[in-house]
C-alpha cells in the first residue's frame, strides 16, 4: 500500500498527467435549464471537479449508461476514447457499494452476463472519495457500510480543506503516483478515526431481517398506507445508484432501425403489463412493495448485500417526500407487532 499527501496545486498537476493515460470522470456542475445539479461526467479540467457536495446522481450512468445504442453498427461522436482506461474520481462509499452491485448483477451472476456492461467496466476504476460528515438524508451506516472507506476501490482520497491524501491499494497504479510526497500512515490513520467518531451514532435505529421474509411481507397489510402519497413518476428509480431495471427500443424506418438499451423504472405503470393486458402490479401498492422487497428481500436471497446503499438521493428528489427511512420503520413496526420474523432466508 502507498500513502501519498498531495495540495490542490499538486494534485492539478497529477491531474494533467493521469489524462494523458486515462479518461477522467468526476462529478462536475451541469446546467439543467432552470437548475444546476452535480453529476459525473468525462472532463479534462480539475477545475470543474466539485468536492464539497455528494453529487445529486451517481457513477451509473458512466457505467451504465441512461441511453446506450445497441449493436456494432451504430456510430455516433465519443466525449472520450474508448481505446483507454478510464478513472472516475470522486465517488463516495455509497455509490462504490451501488456499484458493486450491478457488477454482481450483470458481471458476477453466472446465468447472465452482460457483455456491453462487462467490457465497458472492465476498462473503468473507481478512485474513492471519503465522506467528512453525513448529508441529513445519507443513511448507509444505518444499513452497515463505511461511508469514510469501501474496500471496492483501489484508489481512495481522503479530502482536508485543500490537502488530499491519497491511499493507493492496488500495486498495478503505483508507478502513476510513485514520484508524489509521501504521506504519513499514523497521521492519515488518525484522519479515517476522527470521522469514523463522526458517524459513531447512526442516522437511524432500524431492526429487520435481511433479507426480510418474503411470504409475510408480500401479504402485509401496510403497503397502501406506504405509497398512498406515492405519484408513480418513477425519479426514486432513476436517481437510485442500485436500480438496473431496462428495456430495449428500436427507431427507425425504410428497413434500417437502431436498437436502445434504455433505463426503466419498475414503479411505471406499464413496467409489468403482460402482451395478454394482465397486470400484475397493477395498483401502486404493489409496485412500492416490489420496490422494498427487491432491495431488501430478492437481491439479498440471490446475492450478497443489498439493493439499497442508503445513499438518500431517492428521499431528496422525490416530488411528494416519500422517505423510504420511514418505509423501513413502518415494516419494522409491522414484524415487531407480528412477534418479529426471522430472515428470509432461514
Amino acid at each position: 500500500m502507498m500513502i501519498k499527501k498531495i495540495n490542490k496545486k499538486e494534485f492539478k498537476e497529477l491531474f494533467n498527467n493521469l489524462k494523458e493515460k486515462y479518461n477522467i470522470a468526476a462529478p462536475v456542475l451541469v446546467d439543467k435549464n432552470k437548475k444546476s445539479l452535480v453529476e459525473y461526467q468525462y472532463i479534462d479540467d480539475f477545475d470543474r471537479i466539485v468536492w464539497n457536495k455528494q453529487p445529486d446522481s451517481s457513477p451509473k450512468n458512466i457505467i451504465f449508461p441512461q441511453n446506450t445504442p445497441v449493436g456494432n453498427d451504430y456510430k455516433r461522436k465519443q466525449f472520450y476514447n474508448q481505446e483507454q482506461e478510464s478513472l472516475i474520481l470522486g465517488v463516495r462509499s455509497c455509490d462504490i457499494e451501488a456499484i458493486k452491485t450491478l457488477d454482481q448483477v450483470f458481471i458476477e451472476d453466472e446465468m447472465y452476463v452482460d457483455q456491453n456492461y462487462k467490457q465497458r467496466r472492465g476498462k473503468i476504476t473507481l478512485v474513492g472519495l471519503s465522506c467528512p460528515e453525513r448529508n441529513k438524508s445519507c443513511f448507509c451506516d444505518a444499513l452497515g457500510f463505511n461511508p469514510v472507506e469501501s474496500e471496492y476501490a483501489p484508489l481512495y482520497i481522503f479530502k482536508e480543506e485543500n490537502e488530499f491524501w491519497i491511499k493507493v491499494k492496488d500495486e498495478k497504479f503505483e508507478k502513476d503516483f510513485v514520484n508524489l510526497p509521501d504521506g504519513d500512515q499514523e497521521k492519515l490513520k488518525e484522519l479515517i478515526e476522527k470521522r469514523l467518531d463522526t458517524f459513531k451514532e447512526s442516522s437511524f435505529d432500524l431492526d429487520i431481517p435481511i433479507p426480510l421474509p418474503e411470504k409475510e411481507m408480500f401479504a402485509a397489510d401496510i403497503w397502501e398506507e406506504m405509497s398512498e402519497k406515492c405519484l408513480g413518476c418513477g425519479i426514486c428509480t432513476y436517481y437510485c445508484p442500485t436500480c438496473y431495471c431496462f428495456n430495449f427500443i428500436w427507431e427507425g424506418n425504410d428497413g434500417e432501425s437502431t436498437k436502445y438499451k434504455n433505463w426503466d423504472s419498475c414503479m411505471f405503470s406499464t413496467y409489468s403489463a403482460h402482451a395478454s393486458g394482465h397486470n400484475p402490479r397493477d395498483s401502486k401498492d404493489k409496485r412500492y412493495r416490489n420496490r422494498i422487497m427487491h432491495k431488501f428481500s430478492y437481491h439479498p436471497l440471490n446475492y450478497e448485500g443489498l439493493g439499497c446503499v442508503g445513499c438518500g438521493r431517492c428521499i431528496d428528489r422525490c416530488p411528494v417526500n416519500l422517505d423510504i427511512r420511514e418505509a423501513l420503520k413502518l415494516t419494522e413496526k409491522y414484524l415487531s407487532e407480528k412477534g418479529g420474523a426471522k430472515s428470509g432466508k432461514n
